[in-house]
């Protein structure tokens, strides 16, 4: 009798050690963006512009970049400017998953990709396609802009 209790308590330490190392956290793997970090003023500090030829990442531009600001606002709206004044623009933003939809008051639209957002770090790619005279579509760059929360 002793035997068998010694085995069972043995295949059930097996068993729950599988069960703790076969499982991992997919957390870890995704990144989550959180809405609210969104809300406020953001000042760009790096921009890297860069495109696609021959399978191959050929860089346009890789430099720091603090002319560009966003502000988001918990109401939808949001205003794009710029340090040295002479731009301001509002319009309006939604964000779903990792995709930032900026909808401007012509009916047009920029879709951008969210890469990272904290807190304090806002990083942006906008995909720049050009209309071929097929009408088919080509990715000609992405500018991939990085920012700073600032209010």
């Amino acid at each position: 009798m002793r035997t068998l209790r010694l085995i069972g308590t043995t295949l059930l330490m097996v068993l729950c050690a599988v069960n703790f190392t076969a499982c991992s956290d997919d957390e870890d793997e995704q990144t989550i963006i959180e809405q609210a970090n969104l809300i406020g003023k953001w000042q760009s500090t790096w921009e890297k512009i860069h495109k696609i030829e021959n399978g191959k990442e050929v860089i346009l531009g890789d430099e720091a970049y603090t002319n560009g600001l966003w502000e988001f606002k918990a109401d939808g709206t949001c205003i794009e400017s710029r340090v040295d004044g002479g731009y301001t623009e509002t319009s309006r933003w939604s964000l779903k998953d990792n995709k930032l939809t900026i909808s401007y008051d012509d009916g047009y639209s920029d879709v951008l990709t969210v890469n990272e957002l904290t807190a304090t770090k806002l990083v942006l790619a906008f995909e720049d396609w050009d209309t071929m005279e097929d009408g088919s579509e080509e990715l000609d760059d992405i500018t991939t802009t990085t920012y700073k929360k600032i209010d």
